[in-house]
């Protein structure tokens, strides 16, 4: 499958270093489910002709907020308005998880519970039907990083899956936009760097509770790869 990859910001080069930027972290994700991911730089002011150029698309992370008054946050919310209308797939992760849902008349704030970090499981409220397993999927976890939250879901849109400190941690909206507040591409090494150079910011406590849900991985893994084919089998739909 050709899906456009809508790259809304890069990662600092001392965090990339023996990592990789978004750029090898994306396709990485989802070329094993069978996603061949096109590059949008959007920042820099790159956005697709038409929302028929790829078979679908996915809105990256972002350091940005929903809600800033930025000219290519504007012009990508016009956008996902275009491509909802059309009914052309698209998956939002977290900063696309939440720019999707203020777009389409959702609402966005910093969260008050504070900071989403380290692994985070999630309770799955409801099974949209390319999350379909058996046995069924009732939690699953993922590597997280942001204070924004989506507060109000788009009329229509249905809740997938929640958590406390996270109430919209995914959701849907019929069978043309999938949203995750994770981050699928990110990778434990990381998620540890970012926790690290953002330490002060955080507070020793979070930063701590974070580190140890990455030390903690091997008896709790991460649920990446199965958002990655819940991906796959939403854009085959």
């Amino acid at each position: 499958m050709k899906i456009g990859l809508l790259l809304c910001d890069h990662l600092d080069p001392n965090i990339a270093e023996g990592i990789g930027d978004y750029t090898e972290l994306y396709p990485a994700a989802f070329s094993p489910v069978g996603i061949d991911l096109v590059v949008y730089e959007v920042t820099a002011g790159q956005l697709p002709t038409s929302t028929s150029e790829c078979e679908g698309w996915i809105v990256s992370g972002s350091r940005k907020s929903a809600y800033e008054d930025l000219p290519w946050i504007g012009a990508l919310c016009e956008f996902i308005q275009t491509a909802a209308r059309d009914r052309v797939p698209q998956m939002g992760v977290c900063f696309g998880h939440q720019l999707i849902a203020s777009a389409l008349g959702g609402e966005v704030e910093k969260s008050t519970k504070g900071w989403g970090v380290g692994a985070k499981e999630f309770e799955v409220v409801s099974t949209a039907p390319w999350m379909q397993a058996d046995p069924p999927i009732s939690t699953f976890r993922m590597l997280m990083s942001h204070q924004d939250q989506v507060m109000r879901l788009p009329d229509g849109a249905e809740l997938l899956a929640r958590a406390d400190y996270c109430p919209v941690a995914a959701y849907r909206l019929e069978d043309y936009v999938f949203s995750v507040q994770g981050h699928p591409e990110f990778v434990p090494a990381l998620s540890e760097k970012l926790i690290q150079a953002r330490r002060s910011t955080l507070g020793e406590d979070v930063a701590e509770a974070a580190l140890l849900s990455l030390a903690n991985l091997s008896s709790h893994p991460l649920d990446h790869r199965l958002v990655a084919e819940w991906t796959a089998r939403f854009f085959q739909r």
